[in-house]
């Protein structure tokens, strides 16, 4: 417990320092906004939403944030947060969507636009539009309208230019590029084609989230162990200062927190906020996809009788849950659950 207490204090701290907010500028129809303290409530223009902040909108839902330099469409159907990670040792935004679409609209570009996240790739902005879309099975749909941007999954990398697009499945690397229509693509009708893959494959399609969320966990359990190594360092570099301040040393101790201890305190919050990325998103995969697939197939076992394909999707769902309860629940805040 009390390594949880000093993580969230730490979390606290490096949430305070790199925060971008974004604002509602628009909403219609069914919106709900859900904060990181596990407040839900509708959206509204004028809302405010930092890090761990979300947008959940319903099958009429809309809402459009506006976060500096960046206007976001968020569409029907779509969940979608606000996170943030450490990266080349300073704090990145995420903007992360686990299901539905959203259409990314930049003003100017400045070099430290935030990563977009999806249940199966990671996407780094260097274009001024582009539409994201995240499908019932984990698969995501990028495509860029204009400027350019690169998609990583599983340790590849794809370049996409302008009208080119790209998809990613859960727990795979890109697949080829291709120009995709100059009609938008319809999300319901690319997220029924997925539909139909997964019910044809069930088994197949949950591995593909088992295998991401084994990647989840490996970066969340590699955060977590170097965030132990840093506190337990921390802590003792904290007596080492508190000792010279004991002894009236106070410039020595100023000095010590100036070239010591501020270095470590500003890594052990870098690393509470990576292993927080990798659960959270975990657990967004868990909830959303692996959670709606279960749903999806045991509709469709309660008007027929179990068949072979559902008892092996079962096996693996299980599975899943199994490390999920296992690896990431013990890094999850009550509030996330």
């Amino acid at each position: 417990m009390k390594s949880c207490v000093l993580a969230a204090l730490f979390l606290a701290a490096a949430l305070a320092a790199g925060a971008v907010p974004a604002g509602v500028a628009y909403t219609e129809g069914q919106a709900s906004v859900r904060l990181k303290s596990g407040t839900v409530r509708d959206a509204a223009i004028g809302d405010i939403l930092n890090t761990g902040d979300g947008v959940r909108t319903g099958a009429d839902g809309f809402v459009e944030l506006e976060q500096r330099g960046v206007t976001l469409r968020i569409d029907p159907g779509t969940v979608f947060t606000l996170m943030e990670k450490e990266q080349k040792g300073r704090t990145t935004g995420v903007l992360s969507l686990v299901l539905g679409s959203v259409k990314f609209r930049y003003d100017k570009l400045t070099g430290q636009e935030p990563l977009i996240q999806t249940a199966s790739c990671i996407a780094g902005v260097r274009g001024t539009e582009l539409t994201v879309y995240a499908g019932v099975d984990g698969s995501a749909l990028i495509v860029v309208e204009k400027g350019a941007v690169e998609v990583e999954a599983e340790g590849a990398t794809v370049a996409l230019a302008p009208e080119e697009a790209v998809e990613v499945r859960p727990g795979q690397p890109p697949g080829a590029k291709f120009r995709p229509p100059r009609e938008r693509i319809d999300y319901r009708s690319w997220n029924d084609e997925k539909l139909r893959a997964l019910m044809a494959d069930p088994a197949a399609a949950m591995q593909d989230v088992l295998d991401q969320l084994e990647f989840h966990i490996a970066k969340t359990n590699e955060a977590w162990s170097l965030y132990q190594e840093y506190s337990a360092r921390l802590k003792q570099e904290r007596e080492i200062q508190q000792e010279m301040i004991n002894a009236k040393r106070i410039e020595d101790a100023q000095a010590f927190e100036r070239d010591v201890v501020h270095a470590i305190t500003v890594q052990t919050s870098n690393l509470v906020l990576n292993y927080r990325y990798y659960a959270v998103a975990a657990l967004s995969l868990r909830r959303f996809v692996g959670g709606r697939m279960y749903l999806l197939q045991k509709a469709g076992q309660i008007r027929e009788s179990a068949d072979s394909s559902f008892v092996s999707f079962l096996a693996k769902y299980e599975q899943m849950l199994s490390a999920f309860e296992e690896h990431i629940i013990p890094r999850l805040l009550e509030v996330d659950i």
